[in-house]
């Protein structure tokens, strides 16, 4: 493979050329309630060539077989040849690494036969049925995939990598007296079936969690000091992060947080870490054959950085931190977190919740969005803090703030920093999601309009 790849680099004469093929095995089986709707095993494969001549545009073309990557690039650069931007496209030097890490799986999900898979959900997904007698419906989830990638550039960088995942997901709905209320949870691991079967526990606290909220009082609309957890805090930090990735990507310069910016309090420093040990998301190289690095976006409030690929650093006179990733098989790469995080600060959740004295407590999200510097957060659970300690379950409807009010309202970070185990996707628009991981502690903010959509 390797030589074959180099010699289909090597078609592209005096351009720039970058060929990335990757294979997917991937193993799914869904449940709706006790029926099995999905017991499927797939295997796919899928390149794209992306070529850059000097003084030229971007000629990309995607192929689905080894023995076309030649015939690919020779039609990349002819691609490439038909641009003429108004600006030269310049891509940002990187150091040269060769990457070979496709040894044997310790944990290899292909070789668990698929009926055994699909008896382990299938008892997941009666004992989550099984919770309580208020439960009427479900949809349970397990998938396993294995990726294989080969990254050639013609600058020298060569990736050769093989690592697998596995992944449960449950939604619970609970119904009583015309009420019906629902809740999800999930988790993703580095690994295989026997990373995963040690997580079925997640099942029976969704069940639990839907029937709570089934007769929960809701909150008034108001203002409130509002704590999040964990969970929360860290789909709150990749939401403020892929927005403004989006937006420099697309040149939207009013939407882009300058250098040296002031985003919030000190306490406030974020950033993006593929090197993360032990996360399915973390990387040795990125999609261009950029080593990776934990890159710090914002410091004690203040703008300090951005992520780049080889060609938005070229343009920002920076250097490439690693972050140019492709959403699928065939698709060219773009700026995009992969491990986005909020730094530790200090106090246990006890003192924390202690010190908050009245408000509310946010655990999960059931929806985050955003639209122009505006994010809106939906929690997928809350609870009063009455008296600085967690009291009953409450409906609490969203919380729409613009980035810079929101995170100028953080008052306190938490000292109980975790990394984010569920199956979490970034979506763009139709994009389809992309894997990511967050980590965050507890965060405090004060003085949130809860409930109104423009605050």
């Amino acid at each position: 493979m390797k030589e074959l790849l180099l010699d289909a680099v090597a078609a592209g004469r005096d351009a720039y050329v970058e060929i990335r093929l990757r294979r997917r095995w991937t193993t799914t089986v869904v449940y709706r309630r006790r029926r099995p709707e999905v017991a499927a095993e797939a295997d796919l494969l899928g390149g794209v060539v992306r070529c850059l001549v000097p003084g030229y545009g971007w000629g990309a073309v995607a192929f689905n077989a080894v023995d076309r990557a030649a015939t690919a690039v020779q039609r990349a650069r002819e691609l490439s040849l038909e641009l003429r931007p108004e600006a030269p496209i310049q891509l940002a030097p990187i150091p040269i690494r060769q990457v070979e890490s496709a040894g044997d799986l310790e944990d290899d999900p292909r070789l668990t036969p698929l009926d055994e898979k699909r008896r382990f959900l299938e008892h997941l997904t009666h004992e989550l049925l099984g919770t309580d007698r208020r439960i009427v419906d479900s949809r349970t989830t397990y998938s396993d995939t294995v990726h294989e990638t080969w990254l050639a550039t013609s600058d020298g960088s060569w990736l050769h990598e093989l690592k697998s995942e596995a992944a449960l997901g449950a939604l619970a709905i609970a119904s009583e007296d015309g009420a019906t209320e629902r809740a999800v949870d999930s988790v993703a691991l580095r690994g295989g079936w026997q990373a995963i079967k040690e997580h079925g526990g997640i099942f029976a606290p969704v069940a639990q969690r839907a029937v709570q909220r089934l007769h929960a009082a809701p909150v008034a609309q108001g203002r409130y000091s509002v704590v999040l957890d964990p969970r929360a805090s860290g789909a709150l930090i990749l939401q403020a992060v892929a927005d403004h990735c989006r937006a420099a990507a697309r040149g939207q310069e009013r939407d882009v947080l300058e250098l040296g910016t002031r985003l919030g309090p000190e306490c406030l420093s974020v950033g993006d870490d593929p090197t993360a040990l032990g996360l399915r998301t973390s990387l040795a190289l990125d999609d261009e054959g950029t080593p990776v690095s934990n890159t710090v976006l914002v410091q004690h409030g203040v703008v300090v950085g951005h992520l780049h690929t080889r060609e938005t650093a070229a343009r920002d006179h920076a250097a490439p931190n690693g972050h140019a990733l492709a959403h699928a098989l065939r698709a060219v790469p773009g700026a995009r977190p992969t491990n986005a995080y909020l730094s530790n600060g200090q106090q246990d959740l006890e003192s924390f919740l202690a010190d908050t004295g009245d408000g509310l407590y946010f655990s999960d999200v059931s929806v985050i969005g955003s639209e122009g510097r505006r994010l809106t957060l939906v929690p997928g659970f809350a609870r009063v803090i009455r008296r600085g300690e967690l009291a009953e379950a409450v409906k609490c409807p969203a919380i729409s703030h613009d980035a810079l009010t929101l995170f100028g309202r953080l008052d306190a970070v938490a000292g109980d920093f975790v990394w984010d185990r569920s199956a979490s996707q970034l979506h763009e628009g139709h994009i389809p999601g992309r894997p990511v991981t967050t980590g965050a502690p507890h965060t405090r903010f004060l003085d949130l309009d809860v409930g109104a959509m423009f605050a």
